[in-house]
């Protein structure tokens, strides 16, 4: 498990939680959710691993309980299954969970960006574009978890500037399971080429406030991720193995874009 990256994730939750509209504050379970999540949505925890309870509160140095209640917010978001004798594993999804998740998606996303293009304020507009930039520069070095960490800024900054902060909340729930599943491959020069027109004709449209056309395009977009991401996961897929967890450890204090 990687300990020291657990142990920065955590120290990172301090420096952004003022500049994260979705970061709760307050609760000790909060920043262990934070790295927990961030683990999972970067790839770093794969489905089927197992996560421990004790070790994981040894190296943030926090009492097991604050873990504890973290792991049962991460099960109500579906990134984490909990079993009866305790045992955490990151959630593993089938074709049909996919599928279903996909669809929910496509009509949470579809209202999203055209609240998006619709929204008199247009503050957090620039913010799409922003996100779209990073996306653009990505090319076939780039990693899986590089990919699906762009793809992500991008559809959060449109959930940004729907402003709703309910519809960020539950349409974010939804992304972080697709996420976990897109972290585990990359896309070919041709689709992510493909992907990235997708999401500049989104950002035009949401920039032109034609909010029928952001919808739509959303939609379809939301669409073929589905299936792209039905080649690359079989129910027979084994899951992955537990974490292997030491006995001891010293713990360490190419278009452009239209001008917004």
């Amino acid at each position: 498990m990687p300990f020291q990256y657990f142990q920065q994730l955590y120290s990172e939750f301090e420096s952004v939680k003022g500049s994260q509209r979705d970061l709760p504050t307050g609760r000790l379970s909060d920043p262990v959710a934070y790295v927990i999540r961030k683990a999972i949505l970067s790839g770093v925890l794969k489905p089927g691993s197992s996560i421990p309870e004790r070790v994981l509160a040894q190296e943030l140095n926090v009492s097991r309980t604050p873990v504890r209640e973290a792991l049962f917010v991460l099960q109500g978001e579906g990134l984490v299954h909990l079993r009866h004798n305790r045992t955490a594993l990151v959630a593993h999804f089938s074709q049909d969970d996919l599928r279903r998740v996909y669809s929910l998606r496509g009509l949470l996303e579809g209202f999203s960006a055209e609240c998006a293009a619709s929204n008199p304020d247009r503050s957090n507009v620039p913010k799409v574009e922003h996100s779209l930039r990073r996306y653009l520069k990505l090319n076939e070095q780039s990693t899986p978890i590089e990919q699906a960490q762009a793809d992500l800024e991008f559809h959060e900054s449109i959930l940004d500037a729907a402003g709703s902060q309910l519809l960020y909340t539950i349409t974010r729930q939804v992304l972080a399971v697709t996420i976990t599943h897109r972290s585990r491959y990359a896309y070919t020069p041709e689709q992510l080429q493909e992907a990235q027109i997708q999401h500049e004709s989104i950002y035009s449209a949401i920039n032109k406030g034609d909010y029928a056309l952001a919808k739509w395009l959303m939609t379809q977009h939301v669409d073929k991720s589905s299936s792209l991401a039905s080649m690359h996961l079989s129910d027979a897929d084994p899951l992955a193995s537990e974490v292997n967890i030491p006995k001891t450890r010293t713990r360490k204090p190419r278009v452009q874009l239209e001008p917004s």
